[in-house]
């Protein structure tokens, strides 16, 4: 059996506070479709970048299964035309040697994880001026 992600963006306007029972559905079916569930969180709700199928903001849902191979196909596939299910992805999942989920990082960041993002003097060191497009006669 393989470990996959399940991450699920629900339409807000057509679920109840934060999709909660549209969620047990979910996980309903995947126990139908022969899934085991390892872990499921509420990420809340969401802002989108760009609109999805004219929503600004939609609820995420993210479930750890543990299945078969035509599990993926089968949970794309039952949720493909629900109106309720803005957009349902599917990803590997990975569990490291210590036993700890791949995205414990980034939902829990250690204090060197800031230090990676932050530069030092960042702005000082790409001046305004020394940029490639900068044109001072517009």
């Amino acid at each position: 059996m393989k470990t996959y992600e399940v991450v699920v963006i629900l339409d807000q306007d057509k679920v109840e506070a934060d999709g909660e029972t549209f969620a047990n559905g979910i996980a309903d079916q995947i126990a139908k479709l022969g899934g085991t569930i390892k872990r499921t969180k509420d990420l809340g709700k969401k802002t989108f970048a760009r609109a999805i199928k004219k929503k600004p903001a939609g609820i995420y849902w993210d479930f750890v299964v543990e299945a078969e191979g035509p599990f993926v196909a089968a949970i794309k596939d039952f949720y493909r035309l629900n109106a309720t299910v803005l957009r349902l992805v599917v990803f590997d999942f990975v569990i490291d040697k210590n036993g700890k989920y791949q995205d414990d990082m980034v939902f829990n960041p250690t204090e060197g994880h800031n230090n990676l993002i932050k530069e030092e003097n960042f702005q000082d060191a790409y001046d305004r001026e020394e940029r490639p497009y900068h044109r001072d006669d517009r």
